[in-house]
């Protein structure tokens, strides 16, 4: 496993002696209200600061307190100069006086335009190419390369989970041919496997699931230790427990208007939920009530609001935000027009809107060569920044 993190923008021990005589309380609680990017460049101020950062007592504190502060992560690919970029702001909430949100630039992935299938999992996000799998962490620029899977040409699907049980993080892989006829050996089963981060084994294991075969996968959360992801079937969904590491699938009721393939998962107030979007600018809010039943919840798109995803520019939800209002974006990134947010507040049936400033502005695009060509733009609320290194 090949593990990349930013190097020390100074050397610890030139600089272990140059800290004030301050005391380590008071220290430990200036530290604590520094945002995540700040901690990161301070850990190298002294040694001092570096063991009180990275400890796992300091991380784990600030993590509590991110997960009262979330954010919008914003990320999309160049592949001509073979990078990822990731942005991010902070949620926007109703009662904010401003209805502008300026992004942060993050990190950039480099060498491998990797791909983003599904939700971030406590700030640390889980990236496919190929057979290639990597987790990183946007508020370090951590990246962690697991070791290559062997597909033998099948397609490689991968989701990370959390059980905060034991405090693990585990990568779930799901290997399968796509359906299409597409691919090598048809001998070759579909295979499940299961890399444990921060362990000393350091290699995948198989893990073994009884049932049919399928042929997807499709997006991907985390809710209280377990991975619900879609691409089982229409009207099924697979949930994966990351601390018995076994795998069980899910009904839904035999209902004409139930699609799981199409929908984004979400946390809803702790219960899973689907949300789908058409092409007749019509949403479905659906939540399980019920292991079996969902019940769920139609609205309209707004007439003055649809004029805003034509020429090409297709509307999607990313999910839900901590307001409880769902959030509604456009899947790509013009130069030419800014870039909004949207959320419907299922409670009180009403819509709002935010610009988000600073993703790939005219100075951005120079300096990255990137051009005027929109972009395939990817966005995921319920961001949190996390400081601890994989």
């Amino acid at each position: 496993m090949e593990d990349s993190q930013p190097s020390p923008s100074s050397n610890l021990d030139h600089a272990g002696n140059s800290t004030p005589n301050i005391p380590l309380d008071l220290t430990i609680e200036i530290l604590a209200r520094l945002p995540g990017n700040s901690l990161i460049r301070f850990q190298y101020v002294s040694k001092l600061w570096f063991s009180i950062i990275r400890s796992k007592d300091f991380t784990d504190s600030f993590l509590t307190r991110s997960k009262t502060r979330p954010r919008l992560l914003f990320t999309f690919k160049h592949f001509d100069s073979r990078k990822r970029f990731i942005f991010s702001t902070p949620e926007h909430d109703k009662n904010d006086k401003s209805s502008t949100v300026v992004a942060r630039h993050n990190m950039t992935i480099s060498n491998l335009v990797y791909y983003i299938r599904s939700r971030p999992v406590n700030g640390f996000v889980c990236c496919t190419r190929g057979s290639s799998i990597a987790v990183c962490n946007p508020t370090t620029g951590q990246i962690v390369k697991m070791p290559d899977v062997v597909s033998n040409g099948r397609d490689v699907h991968a989701r990370l989970g959390y059980d905060p049980v034991e405090d693990q993080y585990k990568v779930l892989c799901v290997m399968m041919f796509d359906g299409y006829g597409r691919g090598g050996n048809k001998d070759i089963e579909q295979e499940h496997f299961v890399f444990t981060l921060r362990s000393q084994q350091k290699e995948w294991r198989k893990i073994e699931v009884t049932g049919d075969s399928y042929t997807d996968v499709q997006g991907g959360i985390c809710i209280d230790g377990a991975i619900y992801y879609g691409g089982v079937g229409h009207k099924m969904l697979a949930r994966f427990d990351v601390r018995s590491e076994k795998v069980e699938f899910i009904k839904t009721q035999k209902d004409d208007m139930v699609n799981v393939y199409h929908w984004t998962f979400i946390n809803h107030q702790g219960k899973l939920g689907g949300i789908e979007c058409d092409y007749f600018y019509e949403m479905r809010l659906w939540m399980q009530e019920r292991e079996e039943y969902w019940n769920c919840m139609t609205c309209d798109v707004p007439c003055e609001w649809r004029d805003l995803f034509r020429d090409k520019r297709r509307l999607s939800s990313p999910g839900e935000i901590h307001t409880g209002e769902v959030m509604l974006v456009s899947d790509r990134l013009e130069s030419s027009k800014p870039f909004s947010v949207f959320f419907y507040d299922p409670i009180k049936d009403s819509f709002r809107s935010a610009e988000v400033e600073g993703i790939a502005d005219d100075e951005f695009r120079r300096i990255h060569g990137i051009g005027k060509r929109a972009r395939e733009m990817l966005c995921f609320p319920g961001h949190i920044e996390n400081i601890m290194f994989l």
